[in-house]
């Protein structure tokens, strides 16, 4: 076992349940919304935890120190503490990114059979289409376009020429 293993995550029974977990998508949102709830309780906690032992390392000085020697052997202790905050805070932000990536997955896993059906529709239909239009033989004569985008009114006060505007 590594040093990072948790050993009750490796048994049987837990890996079971997550894989249970995971292939329900309103347990894995539920698992994963209490798994923020607990985070922000830890990051809440932590929070005040690095506040007090601020001020108590801050407080501590030792006979001979200069006005700085408390908070020069404090830092360390502190930055320690703001990164273990910072980190929970992006794991809670994370867990619900992952909610939301899950439910917009299933979202999209039940929106493919209709797109599929839909494209294959599309695409059944693109060769019958060009089969089916009229082809103009040789001895026809093709009428011409009824209307086309170009008039002879002006459409601005340049396409005047020699008239006047209003």
């Amino acid at each position: 076992m590594t040093r990072n293993e948790n050993p009750e995550s490796s048994t049987p029974q837990v890996r079971e349940a997550m894989r249970a977990l995971a292939g329900d998508p309103e347990q894995f949102a539920r698992y994963l919304a209490d798994m923020q709830r607990h985070l922000l309780g830890l990051t809440s906690t932590l929070t005040v935890l690095a506040q007090a032992a601020q001020v108590e390392l801050r407080g501590t000085h030792v006979e001979g120190d200069r006005f700085y020697h408390a908070r020069a052997r404090a830092l360390p202790v502190e930055h320690q503490m703001n990164v273990l905050v910072k980190s929970l805070k992006s794991a809670t932000e994370a867990a619900e990114k992952v909610a939301f990536q899950r439910r917009r997955h299933d979202e999209r896993v039940d929106a493919l059979p209709g797109q599929r059906s839909a494209k294959a529709l599309e695409k059944a239909n693109k060769g019958r289409s060009s089969r089916a239009l009229p082809v103009n033989k040789p001895g026809e004569q093709v009428p011409p376009p009824t209307k086309s985008g170009y008039s002879d009114e002006p459409r601005s006060i340049l396409d005047l020429r020699d008239r006047r505007s209003a």
